[in-house]
Order: C-alpha cells, then structure tokens, then sequence
C-alpha cells in the first residue's frame, strides 16, 4: 500500500510538473490578448513534502519527496472572425526524488503538453471574459515501469478546462474548471480516474507595476483507481493548497511572479508545500 500511495502521488506530481497545474493560476491570467501577440514564460517549481496521506487524510508514512522541475511555456494568440483564439505548448524536465522510503529518483524530460484554447464569452464593458481550453499530454517523460518515482506518466492523458477572468478597479478574480481524462497505462494495466480541479486567484492591484495575489484550490478524483480492470478500493486522491503571491511588471514586455501554497488537507495524497517562480516575455 505504501508504493500504491506514493505512486499516485507521483502521478500528482507529474500534472504540477507537466502543465503548471494545481494553483498555477495568476492574476490576469486568463484576460484576452492582443490578437497576435505571442507569450514566452518560464516556470521554476519546487515542492517538498514530508508524508503521505491514507483515505482518511491521516498520516500514512513519513517522506522525503522532492519535485525539482523547470517549465518552458510558449503562448500564441490569433483573431479568428469573431473568435479570439490560442494555443500553446508546454515542455516540463527536472527531477523528482523520494530519499526515506523507496529511494528513487526521475529525471529528464516530462510529458509534453500541447492544445487550442477560444475565448466563448468577452465583455470589455463590465471586464469579465471566459474561455475554454484543451490540453492533451504526450507520454514523453521519462519512464520506469518498475519505479514508483516517475516524471512522465505512459500514456495520453487529457484536460478541459473552463476560465473565467473579472476585474473590478483594482480588483482581479481569476478561476479554471479543469477536468482531466486519462487512457489506460499499458505496462502496468493502471487506469487513473478522472479528476475534477478547481484554482482560484483573487488579486489586488498595489501599485500600476505590483499586484498581490492569494490562491486557494485543489482537486479531488471522481472514482478509485484500477489495475488490470479490478478496483483498488479507498485509492481515490484528494488535495487542497492554499498561499499568497507577487507579481511585478517590469516593463511592457517583462513580468515575474512569485507564488507560495502549502497543502491543508490531503488524502491518498502527498502534503507539503510549493514554490514557483514565473516570468514571462511578451513579443
């Protein structure tokens, strides 16, 4: 049971690592574009925890895991009759380690992530906008089917994702629906459940170059896991982060953010605490 669990967290992991996912979200994030403008950022994501989490949330083990990743995101817009449209792509690699129980390690490329997004709905007079976005994970990450520590996943896996974006004078309130769908894993026969997350960021413009942000969010499994077609009974994954950020623009073309959450509730599940730094680059 305790490779089960840290074998699923891994698989957590690898979302955060592949797609900047699980309150990756910034304020501003998911406001409309200039049609042709194009976005270069650059994540950097470290995350320890300490234990892994039983169905009851309670602790399980102790642990010594640590998610050390690097992400390249390139971001393009294009004006389509009356449709704003986007898309993206997304390259993770780093390395994931466990030192205490299992001591394994991954490292390398991650799994690619790619897709179109379209903005459904955008109201400049009132500031709200919503879109939709798809993002489908390639099996590129590195791989070992007889480790538990693992950055890539071995199989295709896929996200919708529902953004909603409101600004009120200096307020700014940012929100993704995701839900993910996976195929099953062929070396292993395993088959992750669909998963629904929610991220949330409320923000604050300080100043005209400063905005402080809090974020909140998390994600719950819709069902158990299977292998081989049989259930593996109280697998289904629960985690919710809450923390602060700063995000600063140092010119029209430059912007870095800082964000900080830590885990306050977690089942079958990983629980410690994140830190990403971003910066971006408009062309």
């Amino acid at each position: 049971m305790k490779k089960l669990i840290i074998t699923m967290c891994l698989s957590v992991l690898c979302f955060c690592s592949t797609q900047a996912s699980a309150i990756l979200i910034d304020p501003y994030d998911n406001a409309p574009a200039p049609d042709g403008l194009t976005v270069g950022l650059l994540y950097q994501n470290y995350y320890h925890a300490n234990e892994f989490t039983d169905a009851d949330g309670d602790k399980a083990v102790g642990a010594d895991l640590t998610a050390n990743v690097t992400i390249l995101r390139a971001l393009g817009y294009k004006q389509l009759g009356n449709w704003l449209t986007a898309f993206q792509v997304i390259v993770p690699f780093g390395q994931i380690e466990e030192k205490k129980i299992i001591n394994e390690k991954s490292s390398g490329l991650g799994d690619v992530v790619f897709g179109p997004g379209i903005f459904l709905y955008s109201n400049d007079e009132i500031n709200t906008h919503v879109s939709y976005w798809f993002y489908a994970f390639a099996p590129t990450g590195e791989w070992d089917k007889d480790q538990a520590i693992n950055l890539g996943l071995n199989h295709w896996y896929f996200e919708h994702q529902v953004a909603f974006n409101v600004i009120y004078k200096n307020f700014v309130y940012d929100m993704n629906l995701n839900y993910y769908q996976h195929t099953e894993e062929s070396d292993n026969k395993y088959q992750s459940p669909d998963r629904f997350e929610l991220e949330t960021s409320f923000g604050y413009q300080l100043t005209e170059r400063l905005v402080f942000g809090f974020n909140a969010g998390g994600y719950v499994d819709m069902d158990d896991a299977e292998v081989d077609g049989d259930t593996l009974n109280d697998t289904k994954a629960e985690r919710w982060q809450v923390g602060p950020s700063l995000g600063y623009t140092i010119n029209d073309q430059v912007g870095v953010n800082l964000r900080w959450t830590n885990d306050v509730s977690s089942k079958n599940d990983s629980k410690g605490n994140d830190v990403w730094l971003r910066l971006s680059y408009a062309f």
